[in-house]
């Protein structure tokens, strides 16, 4: 158990993939035994958190504090590893942005805001990778449900809105 993992309340909770980004699954590989036990929370105390857990001690440590949100952490969402050699964290606001969080070296846990996804004009409420982890959906106080892409170029595009106010 994680005492006060948030000063405010915790929101959200999001697993690690079970295998450090970059690894493989090849059991011949000294990478094979890796497993990776972290998750993401983010809370009412506008942070994100990366937790990982102590084999040594036996506990939940706070590895990384990720501040960048200027109000409430409504959801987090760890992307799937899919070969990529970065990992990657999804987080929304109460204020209406996106944020794509990166980290090229979770042993030295140097997380980075890669960029504001989006800033919608609502709060945002839930964000969820793809299976592949390519595609990121969005859904918010608007009534919508986004699904955005990123560019060979960086950029975050709309591939898809679906209002739920329409029947088709």
């Amino acid at each position: 158990m994680i005492q006060n993992a948030h000063t405010t309340g915790v929101n959200a909770v999001s697993w690690a993939p079970s295998h450090p980004s970059g690894t493989t699954l090849d059991p011949s590989t000294k990478d094979y035994d890796v497993i990776s036990k972290r998750f993401a929370s983010g809370g009412g105390d506008n942070l994100v958190k990366v937790w990982k857990f102590s084999d040594e001690k036996n506990v939940w440590e706070m590895e990384a504090e990720l501040k960048g949100h200027n109000n409430w952490v409504r959801d987090v969402a760890w992307a799937p590893d899919t070969g990529f050699t970065t990992s990657t964290i999804a987080s929304c606001c109460q204020d209406g942005k996106v944020f794509i969080w990166q980290c090229k070296d979770l042993d030295k846990a140097n997380w980075d805001i890669k960029r504001t996804m989006h800033t919608f004009d609502d709060v945002v409420w839930h964000v969820s990778w793809s299976v592949m982890g390519d595609i990121l959906a969005v859904s918010g106080g608007d009534n919508k449900i986004t699904l955005w892409k990123e560019s060979h170029k960086g950029a975050w595009i709309c591939i898809s809105k679906q209002d739920t106010n329409k029947t088709n």
